[in-house]
């Protein structure tokens, strides 16, 4: 169990980048400039606000969005005892 923890904490810094990429093509493509580069300066906001846009619309999306936050929030906690 140790190993498997070791292994997501390491390999979850790769996904956030990847995962709020993806969110800012979406924020460019969706809110147009202004939407991308405030997406791009605030991560965490911008993956809420596009979680609540793309409800409906893009389920794969915000399927990841809520188990990435979810893992965001266990990574802060996991990060803040160390």
């Amino acid at each position: 169990m140790k190993i498997l923890l070791i292994l997501v904490y390491s390999i979850f810094p790769i996904t956030a980048v990847i995962f709020h990429i993806w969110t800012t093509i979406i924020a460019f493509t969706e809110g147009g400039i202004l939407g991308g580069i405030l997406t791009l300066i605030f991560p965490v906001i911008g993956e809420l606000y596009w979680l609540v846009q793309m409800w409906g619309e893009n389920d794969t999306y915000t399927t990841l969005a809520i188990v990435h936050l979810i893992g965001a929030f266990f990574y802060a906690i996991m990060g803040g005892n160390k």
